[in-house]
């Protein structure tokens, strides 16, 4: 398969998985909700206009034509007004909040009284919002799990294969070293012309070479004394003599100065399959990083933004979209850089690492997020307790029906909505019109 061919694949393979994530998230509500005996009229997968539907029951099983996410539609989302009760917000906000809640309530008939979503306890509600977070939580568990024990964990080890060949002598974590061109007052490096890429460094004056360790270890210290290596070059073996100068380098923080010839090592990726009783700790690694990543997501945006209407360069560990997210799956794919493992692994990563970050941004307490609703019910809960806690100590023995009416949280619902709509056109755009690349552009 040539290269455009190996890209579709990676689209198709990121876009397949991230629509089974999807349809399993809402799967995660639904169950618990129709276990519970609430009414789920729709299950839809994406957005948009409807592609494809089918009733069963109670409920319309559908795709739709944008796969950007998905939903369940459950009856009697938010409890009728409360008769005299005044609203706390400003006429005009309080008129969309009952607009809102006739919206909500269409659906509910007198005989669906007792299967409305706002009357089930508080802790049905919590089982059933978190059951689509806890779903992407368990695929991102499967799928790390799956690669740690069977593929295993990626290695990089440097070879004495020559990657490149510098060729001026300049500081040697200077970008300058890596260049076409060089200053007119730079000197070139000592294996410039000597030493090629693709050479394989056999032996150091004699002296047996397996590593890049050892082949630094003896080019280090012999700044200005000529060194005799044995390199493998076209399945043959060539000598070269060379001789190192002194040159700048930054170790652990500091720069010390050592032998210098000019050359970079070739890396060679591996795996090394992990034990089950290790995979916790990883996993707990991937899930701070996760949380860490999220909190410095607003930062993210900033850059973004930067990007987009200052013309600056594309931060490679930036916010990203789906769009974004299924490009680079398609770069992992083409790319000859990579072997058929570690583009299985990159692409399986990528979908185990899609879902932990959509467990946790589906757990921010803001409504239309289902961590709002998990928020409304810990609050109700709280209110029956306080109330039931009450009662008891005054004799009574009625357990008090309390709801907490999140239609009056619409509002903030709407400026939440507003701004993941921002963001979601941002991180598309920028997706299309300044892809990250496998280079870092």
């Amino acid at each position: 398969m040539n290269g455009t061919g190996l890209y579709v694949l990676g689209v198709v393979i990121f876009a397949v998985g991230l629509l089974a994530s999807i349809a399993l998230h809402e799967i995660g509500h639904l169950l618990p909700a129709k276990k519970f005996g609430v009414k789920v009229t729709q299950y839809m997968v994406g957005f948009g206009p409807t592609m494809w539907s089918r009733k069963r029951g109670d409920t319309e099983y559908g795709l739709k034509a944008l796969p950007f996410g998905g939903y369940i539609r459950m009856i009697g989302m938010v409890p009728p007004r409360a008769d005299g009760r005044r609203s706390r917000w400003p006429r005009r906000l309080a008129s969309a909040v009952e607009d809102f809640r006739q919206v909500s309530r269409a659906e509910v008939r007198p005989e669906d009284e007792d299967r409305q979503f706002y009357r089930v306890t508080p802790g049905k509600k919590m089982i059933i919002m978190l059951g689509g977070p806890s779903m992407n939580l368990l695929i991102y568990l499967l799928l790390t799990v799956a690669l740690l024990t069977t593929l295993g964990k990626p290695q990089i080890t440097t070879t004495t294969t020559i990657k490149t060949v510098a060729q001026c002598i300049v500081p040697a974590s200077s970008h300058v070293a890596r260049r076409t061109t060089c200053p007119n007052t730079a000197r070139a490096a000592p294996a410039f012309r000597h030493l090629e890429p693709g050479d394989t460094v056999l032996a150091v004056d004699g002296h047996r070479i397996r590593t890049w360790d050892q082949l630094a270890a003896a080019i280090q210290p012999a700044a200005g004394r000529t060194l005799h290596l044995a390199v493998r070059r076209d399945a043959r073996t060539v000598h070269v003599a060379v001789t190192p100068v002194e040159n700048r380098f930054a170790s652990g923080g500091e720069i010390k100065t050592a032998g210098y010839i000019g050359i970079e090592p070739t890396a060679r990726q591996y795996f090394t399959r992990q034990s089950i009783t290790s995979v916790p700790g990883e996993i707990g690694n991937q899930i701070g990083m996760g949380f860490t990543a999220l909190g410095s997501y607003p930062s993210k945006i900033a850059s973004l933004w930067g990007t987009i209407f200052d013309n600056k360069p594309r931060d490679p560990t930036g916010a990203v979209g789906v769009v974004g997210i299924g490009r680079l799956s398609g770069d992992f794919a083409s790319s000859p850089a990579y072997d058929v493992l570690a583009k299985v692994y990159v692409l399986i990563g990528l979908l185990a690492s899609v879902n932990l970050l959509l467990f946790f941004f589906n757990l921010l307490p803001l409504l239309p997020l289902d961590g709002g609703h998990v928020a409304g019910a810990l609050v109700e809960a709280a209110k029956r307790g306080r109330v039931r806690l009450r009662a008891r100590r005054a004799g009574a023995r009625a357990r008090p029906q309390i709801f907490v009416d999140t239609a009056q949280m619409v509002p903030v619902m709407y400026v939440v909505a507003s701004v993941l709509i921002v963001i979601s056109l941002l991180t598309l755009y920028a997706d299309i019109v300044k892809p990250i690349s496998l280079s870092g552009g």
